[in-house]
């Protein structure tokens, strides 16, 4: 019984280790020729028969020969820290910090990233590469903004900061997958943000917002006019 047991534990790291080895086979292969005949001449059916995979097999991995380009679960490591970062951090605060707990990639840290990386930036004035790149970015700012309302509590139909995130976010990882600029931290990202917004981007704008809000709520003393005044009209 207790051999049994042993057997069935290890039964899904060994199926795992198979799903691994069949997805590396594919996007070897995928790879391969597209450094040997070009994006455009290389078919789905060319990629199954050079990975001994079938059809139906491709596709349970991969949803099109583009997204062999692309790293896998694209930007979930980096999304993945700024949800878990600690609470008290602000919006811009702990996408910083999720950008040091992941050293800011993007993708995954594999040997074969370079290889995709230089075969995007060949390939990606094909319509259905940037197309597909497009997708990606949009897919990673918009979990960005729901992971940012969650973390303000709002609602992310209705509250524009999530959004201005995404925005941000959107531009910074076009750069990354479209223009093919490799190695900006995001330290630099957060620098340029701070000098673009001046003291809009800093803590103190929450200050000013607050005191501002109290000055118009709160009439001076000697006032006759509360906040709710309404200015009368002409004389009848």
């Amino acid at each position: 019984m207790q051999g049994q047991g042993t057997d069935t534990a290890a039964e899904p790291g060994l199926r795992d280790r198979k799903r691994a080895r069949t997805r590396q086979a594919i996007r070897t292969a995928g790879l391969d020729l597209f450094e040997e005949q070009g994006f455009e001449s290389t078919t789905v059916d060319q990629i199954c028969r050079r990975a001994d995979v079938a059809h139906r097999t491709f596709f349970r991995y991969y949803e099109c020969k583009e997204a062999l380009l692309f790293g896998m679960d694209f930007g979930l490591a980096v999304l993945d820290a700024f949800a878990a970062a600690p609470p008290v951090l602000g919006i811009w605060e702990a996408f910083e910090h999720a950008g040091a707990t992941t050293d800011g990639q993007l993708e995954e840290s594999a040997e074969h990233t370079v290889r995709r990386r230089a075969l995007r930036r060949r390939f990606i004035g094909i319509r259905s590469v940037h197309d597909f790149a497009l997708i990606m970015i949009d897919t990673f700012s918009q979990r960005a903004a729901a992971i940012a309302a969650d973390r303000l509590g709002v609602d992310v139909a209705t509250d524009l900061r999530p959004h201005a995130l995404a925005a941000l976010l959107a531009g910074m990882t076009r750069r990354h997958v479209v223009d093919g600029e490799e190695g900006r931290p995001l330290a630099d990202w957060a620098v340029a943000f701070r000098q673009l917004l001046g003291p809009l981007a800093g803590p103190e704008s929450e200050a000013v917002s607050e005191a501002g809000s109290e000055a118009v709520s709160e009439p001076e003393a000697g006032s006759t006019a509360g906040p709710a005044a309404v200015p009368s009209g002409p004389a009848g």
